[in-house]
């Protein structure tokens, strides 16, 4: 597998934490918090994929694992694309959440 390349990693990421995920700016302000309760499910993507076309796109990381989170309630999307630091922690805990849905 390939290397990602981080190209805005610095200015927006993905957190996670007990009770969700935190998008944070910078590393340091949070500006949004996906309660564990408004998630609906996470399916791993190709790492190419463009994902759904009506989903936030918080890809970060060019040709790194991607993510598809579902949301159970959402003002304009019920869905967002992220590609987390280190993936395998973040699959860890949506398989310890049950929200993980394998795609093939």
């Amino acid at each position: 597998m390939n290397k990602p390349i981080n190209l805005f990693s610095w200015l927006y990421d993905v957190n996670l934490d007990p009770n969700g995920i935190r998008f944070v700016l910078f590393g340091l302000w949070t500006f949004h918090h996906l309660d564990i309760a408004n998630i609906k499910s996470i399916a791993e993507i190709s790492s190419v994929s463009p994902g759904a076309w009506n989903a936030y796109n918080f890809k970060n990381r060019f040709l790194g694992r991607s993510f598809l989170i579902a949301t159970r309630l959402g003002w304009f999307s019920r869905k967002m694309l992220v590609t987390p630091k280190d993936p395998d922690a973040f699959l860890a805990w949506a398989k310890m959440k049950k929200l993980y849905i394998p795609t093939s």
